[in-house]
């Protein structure tokens, strides 16, 4: 049930991307494409100083008639994004999302960003989690399906 799960079964470690705050928002939409990621996390050094977003570059970027080439992450990020630690329940993460109209947040561990986590994943995993509950109902009302 994700009201039981926690943001380390859902994040995504493996895709997330984290570039220095002087990176050009040309380089950081190339990494975005080749991960195929919709964030940046902004880096100064160990420490996350931001994130650029999809939205941070239609509206901070495009809209702004800003050149990719020479604007700097630094430029058009969010900063001091809000973090949350693996450990953290999902439909916490849901909420507060919701709340503060968030679509990516970084996940944080002893200081360290260990991986990103989007509303996809969340919904993905209240999606199986559903789908999971009205299976278990069916076959507590029905029984088990012996067709298969």
């Amino acid at each position: 049930m994700a009201s039981r799960k926690k943001l380390s079964d859902v994040m995504n470690a493996r895709k997330f991307v984290a570039l220095p705050e002087d990176a050009t928002a040309a380089a950081a939409a190339k990494k975005m494409l080749e991960r195929q990621v919709g964030a940046v996390v902004v880096m100064n050094g160990p420490t996350l100083v931001g994130i650029v977003t999809e939205r941070d570059f239609n509206f901070r970027l495009v809209a702004a008639g800003l050149d990719p080439a020479t604007t700097t992450l630094s430029q058009i990020m969010t900063s001091d994004p809000k973090t949350f630690s693996p450990d953290t329940p999902v439909m916490t993460a849901l909420e507060t999302m919701q709340k503060r109209a968030y679509r990516h947040v970084p996940i944080e561990q002893d200081g360290q960003i260990v991986g990103i986590v989007s509303l996809r994943d969340i919904f993905l995993e209240v999606k199986r989690a559903l789908e999971q509950d009205i299976e278990d109902s069916d076959q507590f009302i029905v029984g088990p399906d012996t067709t298969h």
